[in-house]
């Protein structure tokens, strides 16, 4: 595996920095530090945009995550030093206008628009683990609920299943290691926590998270052979709840 290192060295904070690595004949991986940042991952999408847009049908495909883009290309037409190159010259030329463009002022304004709205029965009838997050967080069923929902959550990475989307970040008053013993069935649109992530369980299946609530609201849709997910990454997500009466209400397809 090859990998080549880009580094602007007029970008004092290195936020331009990043690994490119062959993969595959037709796949490469650009990785920046490991880490939870909007920042960063603001940067990483508005790449993963300028590269689409410039590179054309030399890309095949993309996948950004919290800290990697994943990129496919067509070797028939196109070597990997080739698109190295191509995107080497893409960050150089554009470095500047990510930063202005996505930065710390830009994050905080991405944050507030175009917010998909996520309905949580948050719900201690189950025995699912909302009254322990309570106890072990030190502080009231209420309160855990009001820090969930406050928040403004952004998607970083698609992964585990189909629609799972991996959601940054938790209150930190909320931050708890993942379940020593996870869970064989985890029930579909099980609202649930783990360290500094939130997520949405698509389907029924094994999970680790501590589970604090339910959404009637499905995770994907598939029709005629189109997957579309209802968090994609670079969305943000707000919970707000609702009542067992309005959840009950949204899974029949009801006015709440």
């Amino acid at each position: 595996m090859s990998s080549y290192q880009y580094s602007d060295k007029n970008d004092a904070k290195q936020s331009a920095n990043f690994t490119i690595d062959v993969v595959a004949e037709n796949a490469l991986l650009l990785s920046w530090q490991a880490k939870i940042s909007l920042t960063q991952h603001n940067k990483i999408i508005a790449l993963q945009a300028i590269i689409v847009k410039q590179l054309g049908e030399q890309i095949l495909e993309t996948v950004a995550s919290y800290h990697c883009l994943m990129l496919y290309f067509n070797p028939e037409h196109n070597t990997s030093t080739q698109v190295i190159e191509a995107i080497k010259c893409i960050a150089k030329t554009h470095n500047v206008s990510l930063e202005k463009e996505h930065g710390e002022t830009a994050n905080v304004k991405s944050l507030n628009n175009n917010c998909i709205k996520i309905p949580v029965y948050y719900d201690t009838e189950q025995e699912w683990d909302l009254a322990d997050v309570a106890k072990r967080c030190n502080m009231s069923i209420e309160d855990v609920i009001k820090q969930h929902s406050a928040e403004t959550y952004h998607g970083f990475a698609l992964g585990f299943t189909p629609g799972f989307c991996y959601l940054a970040s938790l209150p930190e008053s909320l931050h708890l290691p993942r379940k020593s013993s996870p869970r064989i069935k985890v029930p579909k649109g099980a609202v649930a926590i783990a360290e500094q992530q939130s997520a949405i369980y698509p389907i029924e299946s094994p999970g680790g998270w501590h589970i604090i609530g339910q959404t009637p609201l499905p995770m994907y849709e598939s029709k005629n052979g189109q997957f579309n997910a209802t968090i994609n990454v670079g969305q943000n997500v707000q919970f707000y709840a609702i009542t067992k009466a309005e959840f009950i209400a949204l899974q029949q397809g009801l006015p709440a």
